[in-house]
């Protein structure tokens, strides 16, 4: 166990530089860590690996915040921003002295559901359900298991990551101007173009749903911003 403690938190040192990736921004720069390194540490830290499909299954009681089910993305802020599982809070595993405040101020009782990860073997996972184990969480998952979550679900952005995306060509749907989208669907689009759909954020739990339609009609690289056009401009 020690011997494998210690080589995974040696890779997070590597890690820190930033590592895994969203459906939307290229691969990281250096190897990933064995999964089974990964799968290990989670075993000897009492930690249930889980994968994608079982976090789908959960995306429900996520959209419609029932409380029971939250999710962490412990990359860093650059990484997060270009797509990330919808609902997510970034807690980069660097600086988590900084954001745990943040994230404490959510309330979030003891026993709550916890998924950290994309679904690949990220060290940085581990990281936050160490340091969240010690602060008396008790249902942490690790989100290490393919496939990734963006292989089979859209993904949501911020207001930078759906500009970067804009600026890179993807198709801005205004869900102001276009809430049933049936301009989307009349449109010519290719199926293999970046969409991204942008709605107000009071409006989120419907929004989720149109980015469910446009990705289930086959554009697999479907994101939501909840926010206004103007933010991405």
């Amino acid at each position: 166990m020690k011997h494998v403690v210690s080589l995974l938190f040696a890779l997070m040192l590597l890690f820190s530089t930033g590592a895994a990736h969203s459906q939307v921004v290229s691969g990281p720069s250096i190897a990933l860590p064995p999964a089974e390194v990964i799968l290990q540490a989670c075993k000897d830290m009492g930690i249930e690996a889980v994968g994608g499909e079982y976090v789908i299954t959960k995306m429900p009681d996520l959209i419609n915040k029932s409380g029971k089910v939250f999710v962490i993305d412990a990359r860093p802020a650059r990484n997060y921003d270009d797509g990330f599982i919808p609902t997510a809070f970034n807690m980069f595993d660097a600086k988590f002295k900084r954001i745990y405040p943040e994230f404490e101020k959510l309330n979030l009782a003891k026993d709550t559901e916890i998924f950290i990860g994309i679904g690949r073997p990220c060290p940085m996972s581990l990281s936050d359900i160490r340091q969240l184990k010690e602060k008396g969480y008790t249902n942490l998952k690790a989100f290490v298991k393919g496939p990734l979550f963006f292989e089979k679900y859209f993904s949501e952005v911020t207001a930078k990551g759906a500009k970067k995306h804009a600026a890179n060509g993807a198709v801005i749907v205004n869900l102001a101007d276009d809430a049933d989208l049936s301009k989307f669907f009349a449109a010519p689009t290719e199926k293999e173009k970046m969409i991204v759909l942008i709605g107000p954020a009071d409006n989120a739990r419907i929004n989720y749903g149109l980015a469910d339609k446009v990705y289930k009609a086959g554009y697999k690289k479907t994101a939501l911003f909840n926010g206004n056009i103007s933010d991405i401009r």
